[in-house]
């Protein structure tokens, strides 16, 4: 017996690829990583993000290189190089009031970041297991 695909698979029942928490975070989120990056990293470290969010955009999926890219992110988000004296960190964090709004923003902006990352590990695993 031949079927009618068309009615089969309409537009009402077709299943949608569940999207990676990252790529709505990176793009609701991006000024805030962007301003995050450059007190934290300088200029070098926003232009990472600028990248990332490029790749991001592009792609529509988080690839090993951008997840490398996100990891960077969150290490300098985090100051998990700013006892690193042959870095840079050190000078841009210090600089940095602790009374300043920013820097409730950042630690929310790592939260979150962390939390997408998590999330998008579990879904793509839950994926190729499928």
């Amino acid at each position: 017996m031949k079927r009618d695909l068309k009615s089969d698979f309409s537009a009402d029942i077709a299943q949608k690829v569940p999207v990676d928490p990252v790529l709505p975070f990176v793009s609701r989120n991006y000024e805030g990583l962007w301003h995050a990056a450059r007190l934290l990293g300088g200029y070098e470290s926003a232009r990472l993000v600028d990248r990332c969010a490029e790749l991001l955009a592009q792609d529509q999926c988080v690839s090993q290189r951008t997840r490398v890219m996100l990891d960077q992110i969150l290490a300098t988000l985090s100051l998990e190089h700013v006892h690193d004296e042959n870095l840079p960190y050190m000078g841009f964090f210090a600089v940095i009031d602790p009374c300043d709004p920013a820097v409730e923003e950042i630690c929310l902006l790592t939260d979150g970041l962390r939390q997408a990352l998590a999330c998008g590990v579990g879904e793509a695993a839950l994926r190729s297991v499928a």
